[in-house]
């Protein structure tokens, strides 16, 4: 009788657990840490990662048939989890007293990610700034390479240089000297420079309201 109290009691605690949290997605995030810690090689901070997923009957919209718009951007929680540990980036922005805020995103879809298909993550640094760290995702069937989704992040960051912070990494994973790690700054792309330029328009905007 007491085992089935025990028994029942875990039951409830987990229940009410997920009434009040979204365990599971604690849990995967958990479980994302980990294995970048423990099981994945480290990266160079302007490498691309890529992370493994799957729509599952947890990620559709109301048709049934594929991936939620909303879902994308979730996803990218744990590649971003898996990038900031494998390069090192969190680490290093916490050693310098820092924190990291999402500042703005934008995503551009292309093709639907139907129910169980396979996709992958890529994610890497395309520019950055003294104060922010602008991050390039795509989503892309492993089948044929083709692009369904892709996303721009720009990542701020507080208390501490994104510059610095950046070009420590570089340097400090022995691949180049100072020198070499200032001039291996990319120039803002196209689209990155014009979506920027929107952000400042919107910002400004409703500083006047």
């Amino acid at each position: 009788m007491l085992l089935c109290y025990v028994f029942f009691g875990c039951i409830g605690f987990v229940l009410l657990l997920y009434c009040l949290l979204e365990l599971h997605y604690f849990l995967r995030t958990l479980a994302c840490i980990v294995w970048a810690k423990l099981s994945k090689k480290k990266v160079y901070i302007l490498d691309e990662t890529r992370v493994a997923g799957i729509c599952l009957t947890t990620d559709i919209d109301n048709l049934l048939n594929h991936m939620n718009n909303a879902r994308y951007i979730r996803e990218l929680d744990f590649a971003k989890i898996d990038f900031n540990e494998r390069t090192g980036l969190y680490h290093q922005i916490k050693k310098n007293g820092g924190a990291i805020v999402l500042g703005a995103t934008t995503i551009r879809y292309r093709r639907f990610i139907k129910l169980f298909s396979r996709y992958y993550i890529t994610t890497k640094i395309i520019y950055w700034d003294d104060q922010n760290i602008y991050m390039e995702h795509r989503f892309v069937t492993p089948a044929d390479g083709f692009v369904n989704a892709v996303v721009l992040c720009k990542t701020r960051l507080t208390n501490c240089n994104a510059d610095q912070i950046i070009t420590d990494l570089m340097v400090n994973s022995s691949q180049c000297d100072l020198e070499t790690a200032k001039s291996q700054k990319p120039e803002v792309p196209v689209e990155l420079a014009k979506w920027i330029e929107s952000n400042e328009i919107s910002s400004a905007l409703l500083r006047k309201s």
